[in-house]
């Protein structure tokens, strides 16, 4: 398996949440009747469930065994587990940029025009493909137009309008709906062992997406969410006398320091006792008003510099027992325009 910008998000044989059964099941019915299409678009409001569906399908297809699930156990599984696969080949945008380059996609049409390494098919995954530059848009028309022998192009998006009509209207399209509160609750509870509570709060956070809120917590594994716990508290209780943004804020990508905050700024609020509620917590209320203001508009696409948009989030932390609070949170409000996050 290879990645252009040199990373792969794939080191197991995916699980398939139950709510995608029937669309996995209608693509299997294709393979079988063979009427399986060159290039798919697959949209989901939740883009890691549709990058999700992608790896699904492309670890069945690349098993040597004909059973609708991947064995496992094959070359091909093998293969794709480690990361080694010579005919699947994932797209994305490079660590640190925005967008899908132009010799991104170039590169990608030279591999599906090379001999298949295991002589069954060759795979493209493109996951935010609206991300993808106009020349690199039109690098990949062309490929669209003439395609390479066996070979299967999926791209994944989470807001298809902002791919070109030309993409669109190229690619069998596979509309993934979210599942619904309990499907999602049941999900995260029961397969992936979470708490109940913790489960609540992610699906609200993150308005549904289970994929996503799951990807999100595996982002602080271990060591690093109890160290951004215990940053949150040190920052907020010192009464202002904090001088420096904690070293562990640095360690996390800005939309899992936000994603984290919230979430504990909600246990703060919701554990303040009846006497100290009317100020306190409405306290941490307006720091998660800010917060999620934040947060709504890093999930539509904004890319603040990190360095100062953790700035700015450490000075409204610290400040959550001044007087003034109140204004504070507003001039932090008001100012995210200029901090490359305006609504």
């Amino acid at each position: 398996m290879k990645a252009v910008d040199g990373e792969v998000s794939t080191t197991t044989l995916p699980d398939a949440p139950a709510w995608m059964g029937p669309a996995l099941q209608h693509f299997e019915e294709l393979v079988a009747k063979k009427r399986l299409g060159h290039a798919y678009l697959v949209i989901s409001e939740d883009p890691l469930q549709a990058a999700l569906f992608t790896h699904l399908i492309a670890c069945r297809r690349l098993c040597q065994h004909d059973d609708a699930a991947p064995c496992g156990t094959c070359l091909g599984c093998k293969s794709f587990i480690n990361q080694t696969h010579g005919d699947l080949l994932e797209v994305k945008a490079e660590p640190g940029k925005t967008a899908i380059g132009v010799e991104q996609i170039r590169a990608a049409a030279r591999f599906l025009q090379q001999t298949a390494l295991y002589g069954h098919i060759k795979i493209l995954l493109i996951e935010g493909a609206e991300a993808m530059t106009p020349a690199a848009a039109n690098s990949l028309l062309k490929t669209l137009e003439e395609p390479s022998g066996n070979s299967l192009l999926m791209l994944s998006v989470g807001e298809a309008w902002r791919l070109p009509p030309t993409i669109r209207s190229r690619c069998q399209l596979i509309n993934l709906s979210l599942p619904s509160h309990d499907e999602a609750l049941s999900w995260l509870v029961n397969d992936q062992d979470w708490e109940h509570a913790h489960a609540e709060v992610a699906l609200s956070l993150h308005n549904g997406r289970a994929i996503t809120a799951r990807t999100e917590a595996a982002a602080t594994a271990g060591e690093t969410l109890p160290a951004l716990l215990e940053s949150f508290t040190s920052v907020t209780r010192a009464g202002g006398t904090a001088t420096s943004v904690p070293a562990v804020w640095g360690d996390v990508d800005i939309s899992v320091l936000v994603y984290q905050l919230m979430a504990w700024c909600e246990r703060q609020a919701s554990g303040t006792d009846l006497h100290t509620f009317r100020v306190q917590a409405q306290h941490w209320l307006l720091l998660h008003r800010c917060l999620t203001e934040l947060w709504s508009r890093l999930r539509a696409g904004a890319a603040p510099a990190k360095e100062v948009m953790t700035a700015e989030i450490f000075r409204l932390c610290r400040s959550t027992c001044h007087p003034q609070f109140s204004s504070i949170a507003e001039q932090f409000l008001a100012g995210l325009g200029k901090y490359g996050v305006a609504g």
